[in-house]
């Protein structure tokens, strides 16, 4: 006996290195590259690919408008910081313990988008609303409440919180707020504080209601790579709509007929020629919003995103073709 315990210690002696302890890799090189969680490989001429074209262009053409640098003020150092002190004092946040559920859709959606996890606030409320809020002094954060959390099922959750993501990821929360000024619907999200008092120009209304139409298309996108099964994002966001529930900007749209979206998205999905394509003008813009969505499907970004999708039932094509689409989809009315 006491010859085998001898052995087993020249063993361990001989072995020293086998401690699994002594693998973890501790540089900080290796630190900050998992912190900073790098999706550089993704971005493009200083926007991420799956991002729309006509999004990032329409936020580039804000900056040259009279009275956006103030409006831009305002939401930066007051509207943001007010909203977010607010809801760190009522709200709870979402952990592996506490609203475990949203917890772990955050987590499955920041690792497709490889993005930091946000903060995830949940407001006991009846309401169903989600948004998001970040700036330079605050961490990026997620607001849910507990009503569109009893509302929603679990593939709704994740696109809803995936679509989230992709506008904290695109750097969406100032014009979000922006939006707020407009008075565009009685159901626009009213948040704590609005610091601006000047009334907003009519050229700043149009291009930030132009802007939201476009900014739908991205953050759908961010959603839809989220999802285990892109294919079923029609479903889930019209069923969504269709349950009642109200955007960020204050949208309703109880009415969106699945099976005709889909069918019209069957019709031009093989046109090749993009400026051939013909979309019925008696589609609201939510609906066209739905077909755009459908259009990504095919588009090589989410396949470059998603390598666990299988390619087999489609041929995907280029991010610029696929953008070029959901343009002459999405058409040009000013309608949200």
């Amino acid at each position: 006996m006491a010859d085998i315990l001898q052995t087993e210690n020249m063993n361990i002696e001989q072995e020293p290195n086998e401690n699994p302890l002594l693998k973890i890799d501790t540089s900080f090189r290796t630190y900050l590259n998992v912190y900073t969680r790098s999706f550089a490989n993704h971005v493009v001429g200083g926007a991420l690919d799956y991002a729309f074209d006509s999004d990032f262009a329409v936020r580039q053409k804000l900056s040259g408008i009279l009275g956006w640098g103030r409006l831009y003020k305002a939401i930066t150092s007051g509207d943001i910081s007010a909203e977010a002190k607010e809801l760190f004092m009522k709200c709870n946040q979402a952990g592996p313990l506490k609203y475990p559920e949203v917890y772990d859709t955050l987590m499955k959606c920041t690792a497709r988008l490889e993005l930091n996890p946000p903060i995830v606030l949940v407001n006991d409320d009846p309401s169903k609303a989600i948004y998001s809020i970040t700036s330079d002094n605050i961490e990026p954060s997620i607001i849910i409440t507990t009503g569109l959390i009893d509302m929603c099922d679990a593939k709704e959750l994740r696109f809803l919180i995936g679509c989230e993501c992709g506008r904290l990821q695109n750097n969406h929360t100032v014009f979000d707020f922006a939006f707020t000024y407009l008075n565009y619907n009685k159901n626009v999200f009213k948040p704590a504080q609005r610091t601006y008092k000047s009334p907003v120009s009519n050229q700043l209304v149009h291009t930030l209601v132009e802007w939201a139409k476009y900014s739908d298309v991205t953050v759908d996108r961010a959603g839809i790579i989220c999802l285990d099964d892109p294919k079923e994002y029609a479903q889930i966001i019209c069923g969504l709509y269709e349950k009642g529930y109200v955007d960020f900007f204050g949208r309703k749209a109880e009415a969106m007929h699945l099976d005709k979206l889909v069918e019209i998205h069957e019709k031009i999905k093989d046109e090749n020629e993009p400026r051939k394509l013909v979309i019925d003008k008696g589609l609201t813009a939510m609906q066209k919003r739905v077909i755009a969505g459908l259009d990504f499907i095919s588009c090589v970004t989410l396949y470059n995103w998603r390598s666990d999708l299988s390619r087999r039932e489609v041929s995907p094509r280029s991010q610029q073709i696929c953008d070029i689409r959901c343009n002459m989809i999405l058409g040009s009315d000013v309608e949200v």
